[in-house]
């Protein structure tokens, strides 16, 4: 099935993102889309290329993250319902999707894992997919990763229109990239192919490359390219005749000419995400695809136009709460004012790049309501802080809430992050 590596590579679009958490972290993000497609092959939730149908549609998915980390193990498990009607006569797509996640941190450097996942989506037909993937990371910076994957993955079809059932295996591999710049672009890049095809890798192979940008107040531009390239053989049997052939010509019988088609799918897309409040954001995004083959004069293009909102939480099943701050900024007169709710004992202090992690760290007084607060003078840069509660002779690190933007220390905890521009 020509389709099957955009089927894994929809996958990670439709999935709530979160940032590096401690302990338990939970995840539920519900998505609500209207859209118009000229061909059903721009969206992720339609397997098979289906040129006859242009269709407005909506979407409706919900999708939870449970996210757990203890020491140098990590399990993460997703799931989540989607529900897409067209307002054609093509059938609704309905279905569910849900994968885990298993990953150990060999060392700051490294980690490795494996992937077990499986979807299912059916409308007047059912497509089953699952897959197992194990794979490697490996960070050469805080801010870059190389991600390695290899698995096989499977493929069913049942109730299939005047055809038998179908059932299908490949095993896949894939190579991802991403780098962070100054925590506002974000370049991702990734190849993916069929073990299957190593010996002509081109057939089934295809790239993608993101390039995005987020702005302080929460507004994320992104753009996305991605290509893919199948080459497929075929042969056809020639009828020779019976005559006695000629001196380099075959005797009468049947001879076999093998052929072969290209083709091409480019994909562009650009999509924006504008941060209503807290917990609700709003987006817009527009594709463009262009499809060319060797079997055509001309190459086909399509567009997909849609937009809708976000609603997403992460509630804290972290405890006690009196050790989860969240910690507050506010820039006023030339100085950063860093405020923290915190009800438990000890004495606060903030500690980070801005004091060269000197301990104990820059005090934080307490005011009223058990609000803790200190000013900084900041330069434009990146920052890296934790805080720090001391009580008599104990000391301890506070955890942040999920709404934290944090980064692994390479010791076994997270440092949140401010960025001064």
């Amino acid at each position: 099935m020509r389709f099957k590596f955009v089927i894994m590579l929809m996958i990670g679009s439709i999935l709530p993102i979160s940032s590096n958490s401690q302990d338990v972290q939970t995840t539920i993000t519900s998505e609500f889309r209207v859209g118009y497609s000229t061909n059903t092959y721009l969206n992720p939730f339609f397997s098979e290329w289906n040129r006859t149908y242009d269709s407005g549609y909506g979407l409706n998915s919900t999708f939870g993250q449970l996210f757990w980390d203890k020491n140098k193990h990590k399990f993460e498990l997703n799931g989540g319902y989607v529900y897409q009607p067209f307002l054609s006569e093509q059938p609704t797509w309905h279905g569910y999707l849900a994968y885990g996640k298993y990953l150990y941190d060999i060392n700051q450097n490294f980690n490795a894992g494996l992937i077990i996942g499986t979807t299912a989506f059916q409308s007047d037909f059912k497509r089953n997919l699952s897959w197992v993937q194990p794979y490697v990371t490996w960070f050469p910076s805080s801010y870059t990763s190389f991600n390695f994957k290899i698995g096989s993955n499977f493929t069913d079809y049942v109730n299939l229109q005047d055809r038998p059932d179908v059932k299908n295996r490949f095993n896949s591999y894939s190579l991802e990239f991403e780098r962070w710049f100054n925590f506002r672009w974000q370049l991702k890049a990734g190849i993916y192919g069929n073990l299957d095809n190593l010996s002509s890798p081109q057939n089934g192979l295809s790239t993608s490359l993101s390039l995005g940008h987020s702005f302080l107040n929460g507004i994320k531009l992104s753009s996305e390219i991605q290509f893919i390239n199948y080459s497929t053989e075929y042969t056809t049997i020639i009828d020779g005749g019976s005559g006695p052939g000629g001196p380099f010509t075959p005797p009468g019988g049947t001879t076999s000419e093998t052929q072969s088609i290209d083709d091409q799918i480019w994909r562009l897309k650009f999509e924006g995400t504008y941060p209503v409040s807290k917990n609700i954001s709003a987006f817009v995004s527009a594709d463009r695809l262009l499809y060319q083959s060797s079997s055509l004069e001309t190459g086909i293009t399509d567009i997909q136009i849609s937009g809708g909102f976000r609603l997403s939480f992460a509630p804290n099943l972290n405890s006690p709460q009196k050790n989860i701050v969240e910690p507050k900024w506010n820039l006023k007169d030339g100085e950063y004012l860093i405020s923290i709710k915190y009800r438990g004992e000890g004495n606060l202090y903030v500690i980070g790049d801005f004091n060269d992690w000197e301990r104990p760290g820059i005090p934080l007084r307490k005011t009223k309501r058990n609000k803790y607060v200190t000013t900084l003078k900041l330069d434009p840069g990146i920052y890296e802080y934790r805080i720090l509660v001391k009580n008599g002779n104990e000391e301890k690190w506070l955890k942040f809430s999920n709404d934290i933007s944090t980064v692994n220390d390479s010791f076994g905890g997270v440092n949140a992050l401010k960025i001064v521009d």
